[in-house]
């Protein structure tokens, strides 16, 4: 969809990437790339005959910027701006490349015109007052920001600091997410709200859920840290040890520079936190690998609804050693669609999720404290 204007009918290919590399890294803009054909020109911007030439701005309405997005049925899998257009000639046929960022591309060319000193606040608080500055003026319409658990000291930002720079910088401290959503909403998570998450879907290779084609798995060193070392801005470095780790693995650190958060007591808790998770190396699943135009109708919606940070449960079943199943909770990190005449792949990228329920009184399985249940 170009802005209100169908274009299914001439599409040949469409890419899609969302999301990021690993728990560690941050999100950046989605990315999409569109195939179209342009036999009659229609998508040349130097055609004034075209059906998207605006005679009244004497311009093309294929521009850069101009609003893109991409849906399955109800379902958006992209929403974003194209950057780039490339017109292919071969002959007399002819197609049309589009390029498109989400509007994490926007943030990223967008700074703070002067410096200004927000209150002490929640991080989701601090989203808002950087996406309310005039200079920047984010849609209301367009955020789906979380509170935060986090309080964020105050802390002066300083003229030209990047707004999605800052706005990585406050994801960070609250080890939530920060992305652009499919539908285009900005999009910011707290630490915890996966931990309390229901599961958006369900695979498996026994035949009863819904069925993959590849799995990848793999276990390394790439998330081992049994030493954090947390420091808010001005602050004194606060460490984590696990010492078991250490005495197995050696030393592996992990540093946080330059924290939003208060004061140096909630940089201690951050490397608290981090540390139980990764002092020791993770065997996990990776990526999953997904033919869905081979689904039902009601599986193809279910994969198209999903979203980034939404958790999953995912079994392998062996025909030979112990355990013969193996069933874990993952949230998805990324989201990437191909799409031809033919078929529809999508693979996700997963990372490992701590689940825990809400403790019920008197219940032999959810009443028990100190196991995986907490209170809410």
């Amino acid at each position: 969809n170009l802005e209100g204007q169908d274009i299914s009918e001439y599409c040949q290919e469409v890419s899609i990437t969302r999301g990021r590399q690993d728990q560690f890294a941050q999100f950046n803009a989605g990315q999409c790339s569109i195939t179209l054909l342009n036999n009659d020109r229609r998508f040349d911007p130097i055609n004034t005959a075209s059906p998207y030439y605006d005679a009244t701005v004497g311009r093309s309405g294929v521009v850069p910027r101009r609003k893109l997005t991409i849906k399955s049925g109800s379902n958006f899998l992209f929403t974003g701006r194209i950057t780039d257009i490339d017109v292919i000639y071969n002959y007399n046929l002819s197609t049309v490349q589009f390029t498109a960022g989400d509007d994490f591309v926007v943030l990223a060319n967008t700074v703070v015109e002067a410096d200004v000193t927000p209150s002490v606040e929640l991080s989701g608080s601090r989203v808002n007052y950087l996406l309310d500055l005039p200079e920047i003026d984010y849609p209301l319409a367009s955020r789906d920001i979380a509170t935060g658990t986090q309080t964020l000291g105050a802390y002066q930002i300083n003229a030209n600091t990047n707004a999605l720079t800052y706005l990585q910088s406050i994801a960070t401290s609250e080890q939530g997410a920060c992305f652009i959503a499919a539908n285009g909403d900005l999009t910011f998570t707290d630490r915890i709200v996966n931990s309390f998450a229901t599961v958006a879907a369900t695979f498996s290779d026994t035949g009863t859920d819904i069925p993959y084609n590849a799995l990848q798995v793999i276990y390394g060193q790439e998330f081992l840290y049994n030493r954090i070392q947390a420091t808010i801005q001005g602050g004194t470095v606060q460490v984590a040890d696990d010492a078991v780790s250490q005495a197995d693995f050696g030393i592996s650190t992990y540093a946080l520079p330059d924290l939003l958060l208060q004061d140096d007591a909630d940089a201690q808790t951050l490397a608290n936190y981090l540390v139980g998770l990764y002092a020791e190396p993770q065997y996990r699943f990776d990526d999953l690998g997904l033919l869905i135009s081979a689904f039902s109708a009601g599986n193809r919606n279910t994969i198209n609804a999903l979203e980034l940070q939404d958790l999953v449960e995912i079994t392998r079943t062996y025909t030979t050693g112990s355990p013969l199943s193996v069933t874990e909770y993952y949230q998805i990190e990324r989201i990437n669609h191909l799409i031809t005449a033919g078929e529809h792949r999508v693979t996700l990228g997963l990372f490992n999720a701590s689940i825990v329920q809400e403790l019920i009184l008197d219940d032999a399985i959810f009443g028990v404290l100190d196991s995986t249940n907490a209170l809410a």
